[in-house]
């Protein structure tokens, strides 16, 4: 189906072992009540037959979209340069990326365009989803009330952002990111460097790039809780990968933005000492009762 609408949005699907979900993903992109759409599935060599899943699928609906491309690599690389694969295959002006154990709501790109169309200067947006688990069943509701997500949020401008985040990276709902491609073009895209703080990285690159982002009050995406998710994983292996990333992410993208001279950013840097490098005493370390000496663990409580 050939369609004139404007502008072209590239759903990026990105897939690693998403064989038990990744056809609702992509029904998902089919359902979009915006029809000008090129659909960009990117695999990152999955063992599992995904590939075979998504091939077959494509072949039977590619006449929904202006086009589709799938594509492969012969050797795992981590989601970051995934997605880039993804960014730089894309011909959108517009591009949403989704996991392939996620789904798409029917109007996720009319409305999140509506809202550009609002707002000219909306780069890069993030809205609200809604959690469902492992059968597709809602959860409990995601809304700005998640604290972290609230602190950003107070920020009016691209910097205010950036010392918000760099005192507090919190999840900031990267299913639901949706950006223009110029703009990721011109930070040099995501961080591959960091395998699993992929979204981090980008809200630190896209604020320093003085961009703001800007947040849609409505749910767009609806995002998966399952035990085979990395995010969920509580493997000591996995959680070692976690506080090494965490704190090379601290020295990359949070130090630049704090100073030695605020208290609040001197307590930061205490905390962080206190999650990533402190060793404990005698086999115990006691952060529950070290982290209230920190000056903004109480500022995030009473002021946040």
């Amino acid at each position: 189906m050939k369609n004139t609408l404007q502008p072209l949005v590239s759903i990026v699907i990105i897939t690693y072992n998403s064989s038990a979900y990744v056809l609702e993903t992509l029904e998902s992109a089919k359902a979009q009540t915006w029809k000008n759409v090129e659909l960009i599935v990117t695999d990152d060599c999955s063992p599992d037959n995904t590939v075979e899943i998504c091939k077959d699928w494509i072949e039977k609906n590619k006449e929904r979209f202006i086009r589709t491309e799938l594509i492969t690599v012969p050797v795992n690389s981590g989601i970051s340069l995934n997605c880039n694969r993804g960014i730089k295959a894309s011909a959108g002006e517009w591009i949403k990326i989704i996991a392939g154990d996620d789904i798409l709501k029917d109007n996720c790109i009319e409305d999140l365009l509506n809202f550009a169309g609002e707002n000219p200067e909306a780069d890069f947006i993030i809205s609200d989803l809604e959690e469902i688990d492992n059968q597709s069943r809602p959860l409990l509701h995601k809304t700005t009330q998640d604290t972290g997500l609230r602190h950003f949020l107070k920020g009016k401008t691209a910097q205010e952002q950036l010392k918000n985040y760099a005192r507090w990276p919190e999840f900031l709902n990267s299913p639901t990111f949706f950006f223009k491609k110029e703009t990721m073009a011109a930070i040099g895209y995501y961080d591959d460097e960091f395998k699993i703080y992929d979204d981090m990285c980008l809200i630190f690159k896209i604020n320093a790039f003085n961009k703001k982002i800007f947040y849609l009050d409505k749910s767009t995406v609806k995002y998966r809780i399952h035990e085979h998710a990395i995010s969920r994983s509580s493997s000591k292996k996995i959680n070692d990968k976690r506080d090494k990333e965490a704190y090379e992410i601290f020295k990359k993208y949070r130090k630049p933005h704090l100073s030695l001279l605020n208290p609040i950013d001197l307590s930061v840097y205490y905390e962080c000492w206190l999650y990533y490098r402190y060793k404990g005493f005698f086999g115990h370390k006691g952060i529950a009762v070290l982290n209230k000496f920190s000056l903004f663990y109480w500022y995030s409580r009473c002021f946040v």
